[in-house]
């Protein structure tokens, strides 16, 4: 039997999780729920520069999160159900099981409002 935990810590898993840490990007993750979008509509979405958002998606793409095809003159952005459903199950499993409270706290309103509040700030990373 192979053990499944061996290669956990890969580089294709940081790359994975690390492109889920973020708040902008879970919005636009939030904001593709519906179905494709431009970038322009994301961003407008998330009252957001299309520069920016334009970088987040790339690092979505990037994972396989997040697909991209070509219209006209245009981009449509959509999710990658194939992971997004099954990551979606894991989630509400464990938020469920070991945070059931959390929900009861945050109704889905809510919490779409302070990600897009979030996803507005700029964040700063001080390199040493």
């Amino acid at each position: 039997m192979v053990n499944k935990m061996e290669s956990f810590s890969n580089e294709a898993y940081y790359l994975f999780f690390s492109a889920l840490a973020s708040r902008t990007r879970l919005a636009i993750i939030d904001s593709l729920i519906d179905g494709p979008k431009s970038v322009s509509e994301i961003s407008t979405t998330l009252e957001q520069d299309q520069s920016v958002t334009s970088e987040h998606l790339k690092r979505l793409e990037k994972s396989y999160l997040v697909l991209s095809e070509a219209a006209g003159k245009e981009r449509r952005y959509s999710l990658n159900r194939e992971v997004i459903e099954p990551l979606s199950e894991i989630l509400d499993f464990h938020t469920n099981k070991y945070c059931p409270r959390l929900k009861e706290c945050i109704p889905t309103k809510k919490l779409r409002e302070y990600m897009k509040k979030e996803a507005s700030k700029e964040t700063y990373i001080k390199r040493v």
